[in-house]
């Protein structure tokens, strides 16, 4: 069986990152309808982003720039909305989503020098 190699162990772990927020958004149109296009641009973003991060692809920096942006605010809000629910898997699950985006923006653009 052929082993992975990675190179570059941190821009590794935030691209599975970036899959996983995807693959999760792409869950949430699947249960609560297409209707929700703010989840379904952070679902393609993100699998894109996760994409050009795997490939070290340059160009994958500017949808993490975006992505900062984009989810901040996307869960942000939703926070402010289910703050005062009793649905604290949600609310953990977005705080720890603001945190992995921040960090993943910061250690990448620091890192853009190992993107070619």
């Amino acid at each position: 069986m052929p082993r992975l190699e990675i190179q570059h162990r941190g821009i590794f772990i935030f691209t599975v990152f970036y899959l996983i927020v995807g693959i999760l958004n792409f869950g949430i149109l699947a249960t609560q309808g297409l209707g929700l296009f703010h989840v379904a641009l952070v679902a393609v973003l993100s699998i894109i982003t996760a994409f050009g991060l795997y490939r070290l692809q340059r160009w994958s920096l500017w949808l993490v720039v975006g992505l900062f942006f984009i989810g901040t605010s996307y869960a942000a809000f939703t926070l402010h909305a289910f703050l005062q629910s009793a649905n604290l898997p949600l609310v953990v699950g977005l705080v720890i989503y603001i945190v992995l985006t921040w960090l993943a923006s910061f250690y990448l653009v620091a890192r853009r020098e190992k993107l070619s």
